[in-house]
C-alpha cells in the first residue's frame, strides 16, 4: 500500500489494484492533523458523539454519493447494499462486512489492530469489505464473504482478488494457545505472537483463491506507521477502511 490522496481522501491505497482498476477505490485512512476531518481521533470512543459529522465529512471529501457502515461485533454477518440512497447510511443491526456491485457506494469498516479484508471480483465489478479480528476470522467471516459473492454475483474463487490490509503483525500480537486453536493454527504451550492474516490467507486459499491473488500489507498498526491507530498501544481511535466502485 502507498500513502496518497485518492478521490479527495488521504489514504493508504491498495497500489496494485489502483494501477489495474481505475474504476475502483480501495484504501484505509490515516491520521491527519489539527482540524483535518481525517484525523480519526474524531472516530475514537472518547469523541463518539462527533462520529456522525466525521462520517459525513469523509463522504463529502470523496467522489462517492453514498457511504455505508455498521456497528461491528466481531461476528460474520455481511450486508449486501443495493439501491442505496445518497448520504451516510448505518446498516440495520450489527454487521462486520459489506458487499455491493453498485457504483457510487462506498463501503466502510473501522479498524485499529483488526484486519480490513478487501474482496474484488473484477469481472462482475463486485466488492466486499470485512472487519476481521481473531474471533471473526475463527468464525469464518472470510469464507462467508467469498460464498456470498459467489451466490450473489456468480464469483468464481479462482477469479477473486483478496487484500489483507494494515493490522497488528505477527511479532506484536501475543495471544494464548486457545486463539491459535480457534484460528486452526498449531498452538504453542504458552502465549505467543500470532498474525491473524496468516490464518486469513490460509482460509482464502482453502476456498479456492489462488495464492498469487492474495496480497498482504506489510504495515503493522503497532510497530509500523505511527499515523495508524493501535488498540494494543492504548489508542482507542480507529482508521476507516473503504472500498467502492467509482461513480
Amino acid at each position: 500500500m502507498t500513502k496518497e490522496i485518492a478521490a479527495g481522501v488521504p489514504l493508504y491505497v491498495v497500489t496494485d489494484w489502483a494501477d489495474r482498476f481505475p474504476w475502483l477505490f480501495a484504501g484505509i485512512t490515516h491520521a491527519g492533523s489539527g482540524p483535518d476531518p481525517f484525523d480519526l481521533r474524531l472516530f475514537g470512543e472518547p469523541a463518539s458523539e462527533l462520529a456522525p459529522a466525521r462520517w459525513n465529512d469523509l463522504l463529502l471529501a470523496s467522489a462517492f454519493t453514498a457511504m455505508v457502515h455498521a456497528r461491528q461485533v466481531h461476528e460474520t454477518r455481511i450486508v449486501v447494499h443495493d439501491g442505496v440512497g445518497a448520504g451516510v447510511r448505518e446498516a440495520e443491526g450489527a454487521a462486520d462486512g459489506h458487499a455491493t456491485a453498485e457504483s457510487g457506494v462506498l463501503l466502510a469498516v473501522t479498524v485499529a489492530d483488526c484486519v480490513p479484508v478487501y474482496l474484488l471480483d473484477p469481472d462482475a465489478r463486485a466488492v466486499a469489505l470485512l472487519h476481521a479480528g481473531w474471533r471473526g476470522t475463527a468464525a469464518g467471516i472470510l469464507p462467508h464473504g467469498i460464498a456470498l459473492l459467489s451466490q450473489r454475483w456468480g464469483t468464481e474463487p479462482v477469479d477473486l482478488l483478496v487484500h489483507l490490509g494494515p493490522a497488528i503483525c505477527g511479532e506484536c500480537y501475543e495471544v494464548g494457545p486457545e486463539v491459535f486453536e480457534a484460528l486452526g493454527l498449531e498452538a504453542p504451550p504458552d502465549p505467543a505472537p500470532v498474525d491473524v492474516r496468516v490464518a486469513l490467507a490460509r482460509q482464502a486459499r482453502a476456498a479456492g483463491v489462488p495464492t498469487e491473488s492474495v496480497s498482504v500489507s506489510d504495515v503493522c498498526t503497532l510497530c509500523g506507521d505511527r499515523n495508524l491507530f493501535s488498540h494494543r498501544a492504548g489508542r482507542t481511535e480507529r482508521q476507516v477502511a473503504v472500498v467502492g466502485i467509482l461513480p
